[in-house]
């Protein structure tokens, strides 16, 4: 049997929940909606602090230790207090913050889209050997027509018709798959999360 605390804990959270997202379809509670998600803001920002010290404190017991790895924790360490004292120094729009993060994070994520075409031209190139399908045939020609019209290979980038179609592929299609996807990952969330409420599930527990 469940104590009083987890069901008032669950109560209150269900209820917090609840009123949320009825603010957002009966005005009269958007009101206390706007103050339930500033606190909402509130309380991640603390769980964010929390959980940057626990991550640094994690890497610096495994610095002192000398465990494997202790090399990324340095390099982890050192880019956490380096982007910090720039960002500190600079501000978020100073010229050296943004030089940190157009040489680094944009790199970065530049390298991961890039290394993700090939990883779906190699997925692709396999879904064709072990079968072909309705399905595998769309999906080569919607990853070519983009991969063409987005590149700038032999000039196709610039025919009409190809960036027409692109455009309806990411506007109609790829968004409404999205959509979907979230809208999913929504919905399990939000189950996973009343399984954890209501003691079904105990990721935290013996």
């Amino acid at each position: 049997m469940k104590s009083p605390s987890a069901i008032f804990n669950m109560t209150i959270a269900c209820s917090a929940g609840l009123v949320t997202l009825l603010g957002y379809f009966i005005p009269p509670l958007a009101g206390i909606r706007d103050v339930l998600l500033q606190w909402a803001v509130i309380l991640a920002g603390f769980a964010l602090l929390v959980g940057i010290i626990n991550l640094l404190s994690a890497h610096f017991r495994k610095l002192s230790k000398a465990k494997k790895g202790g090399f990324y924790s340095l390099v982890l360490i050192l880019s956490f207090v380096g982007s910090l004292i720039v960002f500190g120094v600079s501000g978020p729009d100073g010229s050296w913050s943004l030089l940190l993060f157009n040489s680094v994070q944009v790199s970065v994520e530049s390298t991961l889209l890039a290394l993700l075409t090939v990883v779906l031209a190699y997925a692709a190139i396999r879904l064709f050997h072990k079968e072909v399908t309705r399905a595998t045939v769309l999906f080569m020609l919607t990853f070519l027509i983009v991969l063409v019209s987005s590149a700038p290979l032999f000039g196709l980038s610039n025919t009409p018709l190809l960036s027409e179609l692109r455009e309806w592929l990411s506007s109609v299609p790829i968004v409404a798959g999205a959509r979907g996807i979230l809208i999913g990952v929504a919905l399990g969330v939000l189950a996973a999360g009343l399984r954890i409420l209501m003691g079904v599930d105990r990721p935290y527990g013996r």
